[in-house]
């Protein structure tokens, strides 16, 4: 049996590895159709477990005697380094690499059960964001003087208003802005809902700044631009960390974790704190399932006192 390799797209000296990793995140882009970023976080898990697990013994004889003690052993491994999150990327990675390996006829049968279940506890942990007094005086941070500093201000706004992703800001369009009817629309992301939310004042007037400035001879439509070297749009893998990390620092905001994200949980906190139906929240954050919002109501300490305050003595 031959494998339908492809040729290797980088360095590396076990081009059987590399041609795999590069069949599969091609698989997973062409015929599951999986976002971007989707099929990155599952290449890199893929390749960590080819180089580690495999030990580069990728060839197509190898492959074929893959034992399911080689998969579970390397999980075991690999998954006491990992944090909640990571660990749940390792094996749904994993589960559709073995499965990708049993359609294309690599293997002879579904290892998938030979992947080990990780115990992750729903809603065992807080939101680690950051206070909404922390979100003013990032807001205040940014030198709106120079260029960089009105980007990165108008992209905190946008976060700390309507609680989008930085994904959803990276992907917006001169044509999402709807100057005339105040409207202003983020594209869709994890297969969340479309949001179309009113534009508000302070919003516009901070990409207006933005936008005002010489843009060059760039022809994209995309809003947020590099601000270093030649004009262009920000790739699918920036976050704007560094910039971010750099107005934590100005802040004096000491957070577990820095960037948009923390501005994202400070704003559903927030929502939560005054009252709004989880089901609002959830739409507006682009949550799939409920289950997912639910973690806010963990740190609505008014209604937790309440609640305690309400449970019988006899049973507390």
């Amino acid at each position: 049996m031959r494998l339908g390799f492809r040729r290797p797209q980088s360095v590396d000296c076990h081009p059987h590895c590399v041609n795999l990793a590069s069949e599969y995140t091609a698989f997973l882009r062409e015929c599951r159709g999986l976002a971007p970023a989707t099929v990155r976080i599952r290449g890199k898990f893929v390749t960590a477990f080819l180089s580690g697990g495999l030990k580069h013994r990728c060839a197509p004889d190898e492959i074929a005697d893959l034992h399911p003690s080689l998969i579970h052993d390397h999980v075991i491994s690999a998954g006491r380094t990992l944090n909640r999150a990571s660990r749940k990327h390792l094996v749904s990675s994993l589960r559709s690499f073995l499965r990708f390996l049993h359609i294309k006829g690599y293997v002879n049968r579904d290892l998938t059960s030979a992947v080990p279940v990780i115990p992750i506890a729903k809603l065992d942990r807080l939101p680690r964001g950051i206070a909404w007094e922390d979100v003013q005086k990032l807001l205040a941070a940014p030198d709106r003087d120079t260029l960089a500093g009105q980007r990165n201000y108008a992209v905190l706004l946008l976060v700390a208003t309507y609680g989008v992703r930085i994904g959803q800001i990276r992907g917006l369009s001169l044509k999402d802005i709807d100057w005339d009817r105040r409207l202003i629309s983020f594209p869709t992301l994890k297969k969340g809902k479309p949001l179309c939310l009113p534009l508000q004042a302070e919003v516009a007037e901070a990409l207006l700044d933005y936008l005002s400035e010489n843009r060059g001879d760039i022809e994209s439509s995309r809003v947020f631009l590099t601000v270093k070297g030649p004009r262009r749009p920000l790739c699918d893998t920036n976050s704007l960390y560094d910039p971010l990390k750099r107005l934590y620092r100005l802040a004096g905001i000491n957070a577990p974790v820095i960037g948009a994200h923390s501005i994202r949980h400070a704003f559903a906190t927030r929502l939560t704190q005054q009252g709004m139906p989880m089901k609002t929240i959830a739409d507006l954050l682009g949550h799939r399932s409920l289950e997912s919002t639910f973690v806010y109501t963990k740190v609505d300490l008014p209604r937790l006192r309440a609640l305690a305050d309400e449970w019988p003595k006899e049973v507390r």
